[in-house]
């Protein structure tokens, strides 16, 4: 198993505009250990897997997951390899030039970088 908590939770931080800073207050931790784990140099302690989940708006499964799990979202940029047929967005039906292909178990969703950004400021709560 190779967890990359560090790197998710800097990911995560990003996206949310958020800096060290502002999760190590909101943790009671230093900046320095926000530091260490996002540079895997250290691992945050168990008791603080589902503050910082729920500071970023995840769960702990999502933080925790090493990405062995089927069901996890894997993004692709592009067209269907060997295909030069433009893709669909699966929730606007618009053509777009740039769609991003989203693998969930078994079934295919293409999306947009529009819908993308729409969903994600939905989940941000912005």
């Amino acid at each position: 198993m190779n967890i990359k908590i560090g790197a998710r939770i800097k990911e995560l931080r990003k996206l949310q505009n958020a800096t060290q800073e502002q999760l190590a207050e909101a943790l009671g931790v230093t900046n320095q250990a926000i530091s260490r784990w996002e540079s895997e140099t250290g691992y945050p302690d168990i008791e603080y897997i589902i503050p910082i989940a729920n500071f970023l708006k995840v769960t702990a499964n999502y933080l925790l997951d090493d990405g062995s799990n089927e069901s996890l979202l894997k993004m692709e940029i592009g067209k269907e390899s060997g295909d030069n047929r433009q893709i669909k967005c699966s929730f606007c039906g618009k053509d777009k030039s740039q769609v991003k292909k989203l693998l969930v178990g078994p079934e295919k969703v293409s999306i947009c970088n529009d819908c993308v950004s729409r969903c994600a400021s939905i989940m941000l709560g912005h």
